[in-house]
């Protein structure tokens, strides 16, 4: 398990610096294709505006330009719908960075028009830079109304080998939308509970000092702690012959990887200040290879009438910062950079189904002597499902296969006890020592969305090009809802 698990950062690690010397055009790589994300979107009428992605295969050395052509069907440039950059001549022109990955542009309905839904743009990919090459997916029909996706296939935007993205997938609408990792420390449950949530994506810790005055904690609080409370730590103690007494705890020192809110690593906010007290929070990992440290800090939350007052500092400053927090039920958690205060960092909770993300879960603590105690453990290509309203089940293709499953197999179909790990990791095999990880062929998954929308789903590679962090899918609807 220890061995595995340092096998897996110098994978992460050499994964990181292909990348940058891919960066290179040079002509032994694979062509470096634009394309879009999807062939199909829609705008709701609830949206006023919608981004649209270009993905590049990798980082491009050198600036440049990539022209769209736009075909209009019942919509008029300026009176209709505007985008950014302009359209000019039937054209939509954007510049390429040194370095970028992808570029996008933003269509816009006008406030004062009604749409009927059945008005779309057509938009291909007709020019790209000398070091480009125009993918087989280069053209896009926006709708200008709700979709309901019948099949996608989607190459997932998780950052590469750094992955530095967590990536929420609605398979109804055809969408992904990618969020940087780092955006965020901390979120705010906007349910009916006072819960908070850390960044499990970063690997972020948390440990309870019995003090509810942030002002008088120092280094001195944290100095047992310094070898203790990180990935890291844990698995060095795991090394250790005995095996330390305190890492059987350091599993309370994550959330719940399954997504019980009773078992966040921070206790539910009570409605008594005095009683909520103070945490010193390891943020975990950045982006980058290697993976920067985030550092730490000392917080403490409090209720503030339907929310939150989060109070944070460095561990020996003298003095905090406050951050207001309401709730937002659109939402099912609201989120908290410390640098950079209330994030969007996640899609509205009906707006999305699946997530694709790097995930502090669990493992044994010493399996092979028979120690299954959970300690923390950090795993890439974890897949979590929403927890309102979604439900997933696997299905083995001994049973069933992919291609053969339709509405009359859903008859008796068993979804069982959900968690927001159903899914998981069990879509992969692990790798390890003189392995590699990879796509288990020999299963898919059925999910159920919030609408009753039944959809078979299976992935279908581990890496774009050899790289980690781009994993593919295809899908297709089984049975609408009702």
């Amino acid at each position: 398990m220890n061995t595995f698990f340092k096998s897996a950062l110098s994978a992460i690690a050499i994964g990181g610096l292909v990348i940058f010397s891919s960066c290179k055009e040079d002509p032994e790589l694979p062509d470096n294709l634009a394309a879009f994300e999807t062939d199909q979107l829609g705008i709701s009428p609830e949206e006023s505006e919608l981004e649209i992605v270009v993905r590049l295969s990798r980082e491009v050395t050198e600036a440049g330009e990539l022209v769209l052509s736009v075909e209009e069907n019942g919509l008029v440039y300026g009176t209709t719908y505007t985008t950014d950059p302009v359209v000019e001549a039937n054209l939509i022109t954007i510049p390429v960075a040194a370095g970028s990955s992808q570029v996008s542009f933003t269509v816009s309905k006008v406030a004062t028009v009604g749409y009927d839904g059945s008005e779309s743009l057509v938009f291909a990919i007709v020019e790209v830079p000398e070091a480009l090459v125009i993918g087989t997916q280069a053209q896009l029909t926006l709708s200008f109304g709700e979709i309901l996706a019948t099949a996608g296939q989607m190459e997932i935007n998780g950052g590469g080998a750094t992955y530095g993205n967590k990536v929420f997938i609605d398979l109804s609408r055809n969408r992904q939308t990618a969020i940087a990792r780092t955006s965020w420390d901390l979120g705010f449950y906007a349910g009916d509970d006072f819960r908070v949530i850390l960044n499990s994506s970063n690997g972020m810790l948390a440990y309870q000092l019995n003090k509810t005055d942030l002002t008088t904690v120092t280094n001195t609080d944290t100095a047992v702690l310094r070898n203790r409370l990180s990935m890291d730590a844990v698995f060095a103690a795991l090394n250790n012959s005995p095996i330390p007494d305190w890492t059987a705890q350091s599993s309370s020192w994550i959330d719940d990887p399954a997504g019980d809110l009773t078992k966040t690593a921070i206790a539910e906010v009570s409605a008594t200040a005095a009683e909520n007290k103070v945490y010193i929070i390891n943020r975990g990992n950045g982006v980058g290879s290697p993976t920067p440290a985030l550092g730490w800090k000392k917080i403490r939350v409090i209720r503030n009438a339907n929310g939150y007052t989060l109070q944070h500092a460095d561990i020996n400053a003298t003095t905090f910062s406050e951050i207001q927090i309401t709730k937002n039920n659109a939402f099912e958690f609201q989120f908290v950079s410390f640098s950079n205060g209330l994030m969007a960092s996640e899609p509205e909770r009906n707006s999305w189904d699946i997530a694709w993300t790097a995930f502090s879960n669990t493992t044994g603590r010493n399996p092979s002597a028979g120690d299954f105690t959970p300690v923390p453990y950090y795993f890439q290509d974890v897949v979590l499902q929403n927890r309102s309203g979604i439900q997933a089940v696997q299905i083995l293709t001994s049973t069933k296969t992919y291609d053969a499953f339709a509405e009359a197999d859903l008859t008796g179909l068993d979804f069982g006890i959900q968690t927001q790990i159903k899914i998981g990791i069990s879509w992969r095999s692990g790798g390890g020592p003189g392995a590699s990880p990879a796509v288990r062929t020999d299963r898919f998954y059925v999910i159920k969305d919030a609408d009753g929308n039944y959809y078979k789903l299976k992935f279908t590679a581990l890496t774009t090009n050899g790289e980690r962090g781009r994993p593919q899918i295809t899908y297709a609807l089984i049975k609408r809802g009702v």
